[in-house]
């Protein structure tokens, strides 16, 4: 017949708090690795991160750049935009080698006053691509660049319109005044990307303007700033 002691049970509560001790220590020191997400496995990061900063710049007849920041109801700005990046795991930290783009939202609410012509033109589009656990833009990090291969994010999606109200309205590349030009679940068109740059290991990134459309009336491109809001280790898809 088997019998637990009092010292037995005693031992044994002295090896499980030991258990817990250790435990919490792993946790604060390699971040979540007792019961955590990944179960034992290969772990990856999921980086989330504010696009507050980033510009879309369009050089026109008259040149407008917009900013994604508070508040975002002003003519000139717009958003919020978010992002979440995917890096491998070393140590408990990211680390270079591949990386995605599992997400990306960027909200395009501006207005565009023309006034010497009598015009005004407003955007009004939801833009985004993801969640995709596989990644929407595949790269690899190194030395503190993520270079992208290919150089886009797909399928890139956007809804929403863009109309346009004065007597030049039809021309000029602008939609027909009453006549907007209306986008549903439109994934037609990648979004390029240049490489990311890092500073503070991967808790920001800017990225170089890049072109998103040009023709004779006008050229658009996108630049990002990237801050860190949130990161969490996940299991490895």
């Amino acid at each position: 017949m088997f019998e637990i002691t009092k010292k037995g049970r005693f031992e044994m509560t002295k090896r499980c708090l030991r258990s817990v001790w250790l435990c919490a220590v792993l946790l604060l020191v390699t971040g979540p690795g007792c019961g955590d997400e990944n179960g034992g496995g290969a772990s990856v990061w999921l980086v989330t991160y504010d696009l507050t900063g980033s510009t879309y710049l369009i050089d026109a007849m008259v040149d407008f750049t917009i900013t994604v920041q508070e508040p975002y109801d002003e003519d000139l700005n717009m958003g919020p935009g978010t992002m979440t990046l995917r890096f491998l795991d070393d140590a408990g930290a990211p680390a270079p080698g591949a990386a995605a783009m599992v997400e990306y939202s960027l909200t395009q609410n501006f207005v565009m006053d023309l006034s010497m012509v009598g015009v005004s033109v407003t955007t009004d589009l939801q833009t985004g691509a993801g969640p995709d656990q596989s990644g929407v833009a595949q790269g690899e990090l190194a030395a503190g660049t993520l270079t992208w291969s290919p150089a886009e994010a797909a399928p890139h999606c956007r809804d929403g319109q863009v109309s346009c109200v004065g007597s030049l309205c039809g021309s000029s590349g602008l939609p027909p005044e009453g006549d907007p030009l209306v986008f549903q679940n439109d994934c037609t068109e990648p979004l390029p990307l240049n490489p990311f740059v890092f500073t503070n290991g991967v808790s920001n990134f800017t990225m170089e303007a890049v072109v998103l459309a040009q023709d004779a009336n006008q050229t658009v491109s996108l630049s990002f700033i990237g801050t860190e809001t949130d990161r969490k280790r996940v299991s490895a898809p």
